[in-house]
């Protein structure tokens, strides 16, 4: 059994493993700020080294993209896939946070017998969600899973005025919230379809190879600790019950990056 502990007890923080490494799918800014009316790249990859880039997803598997700042949408341009991301240039007119999201269309996959618990220990499902798996299917059968990436990351064009902590439109996400006067988000609150997700893992990743499985709070909410700077990406996932007989098991796979400030005291700038 993995070991969970909720984020709000910051102290205890560095002290749990996390669950084994996978290939998440996220958002990366070439920098996290940039100057206003000039494009700033950012890459979609799947990667189990954050924050380095590793697999470029093809753009038949997108199916939105967007940017919004101070409630206004900013200029996404999906450009060149490499063999490592998929490069969107976001541009605005308007200063401020940035909002990038990424929705890919749904994908199917089947995982041999011998694969099951492997699949189930790298993402950060709930542990009755995964007991569910272990009731439902059967001895000696593969894993049918039907699921899609929801990516969030958070840019600054010249500025770093924080963000609306409104829902962007994905199923599953992780909202920032901001401490007064703090420009770096500190606060988190995971929903899907707007409603919080209490009790639910998330993957927290920053540093240097640092990896930690937390839970959220009765409301669904998780706050950063302070020591915590640079590159940071929260995973979660949901997992499903077939909708029929033999059907498949569903997931949604949501991250958010961002630049995490010492105290989220940022430059603002």
């Amino acid at each position: 059994m993995k070991n969970r502990v909720a984020l709000m007890m910051a102290a205890g923080f560095g002290l749990f493993a996390g669950a084994a490494a996978a290939h998440d799918f996220f958002l990366m800014p070439e920098r996290f700020v940039g100057p206003n009316e000039r494009p700033l790249i950012v890459h979609a990859t799947s990667s189990s080294d954050f924050p380095a880039l590793n697999v470029g997803s093809p753009r038949s598997r997108i199916a939105h993209v967007r940017a919004m700042i101070d409630g206004e949408a900013a200029a996404v341009a999906v450009e060149a896939q490499t063999g490592q991301s998929l490069r969107l240039a976001v541009t605005s007119a308007t200063t401020g946070m940035a909002a990038v999201t990424l929705e890919t269309i749904w994908g199917e996959s089947n995982w041999r017998p011998d694969q099951v618990e492997t699949y189930l220990d790298e993402h950060p499902f709930r542990a009755e969600d995964v007991a569910a798996v272990h009731s439902l299917l059967p001895e000696g059968a593969a894993l049918q899973i039907r699921s899609r990436r929801l990516a969030k990351t958070l840019v600054c064009f010249q500025i770093c005025s924080p963000t609306s902590s409104a829902p962007t439109g994905l199923e599953v996400e992780l909202l920032p919230e901001f401490d007064a006067g703090q420009t770096s988000p500190m606060r988190f609150q995971l929903v899907r379809d707007g409603r919080p997700l209490a009790g639910h893992p998330v993957v927290v990743r920053f540093g240097q190879d640092q990896r930690r499985e937390v839970l959220t709070d009765e409301e669904g909410r998780l706050r950063l600790p302070e020591e915590v700077t640079g590159p940071v990406m929260m995973v979660a996932a949901t997992l499903d019950r077939p909708t029929e007989t033999g059907g498949r098991f569903i997931t949604n796979n949501a991250s958010l990056t961002f630049e995490a400030a010492a105290g989220g005291a940022g430059s603002g700038r």
